[in-house]
């Protein structure tokens, strides 16, 4: 398994020499949380993709995206 140290250089390395400081930092955070939410699922920590549905589904509705009986 790479290091996170490896990983940041593979990420750098990658990227055009001129990115934006603000760019990379949103591929950093971007690929920490995709590593955090694997490690999660690795544990077992995740969640059924009906929960996700529902949880989804609640997120939309309460922001006016989608209406109440909308599937």
């Amino acid at each position: 398994m790479k290091t996170a140290k490896q990983e940041l250089i593979e990420l750098l390395e990658q990227l055009p020499d001129d990115e934006l400081t603000d760019a990379l930092l949103y591929e950093l955070h971007f690929k920490a949380s995709v590593l955090r939410g694997l490690e999660q699922a690795r544990r077992g920590e995740g969640i059924s993709h009906d929960d996700l549905k529902g949880r989804l589904r609640s997120w939309l509705t309460s922001s006016g995206l989608q209406k109440p009986n909308e599937t």
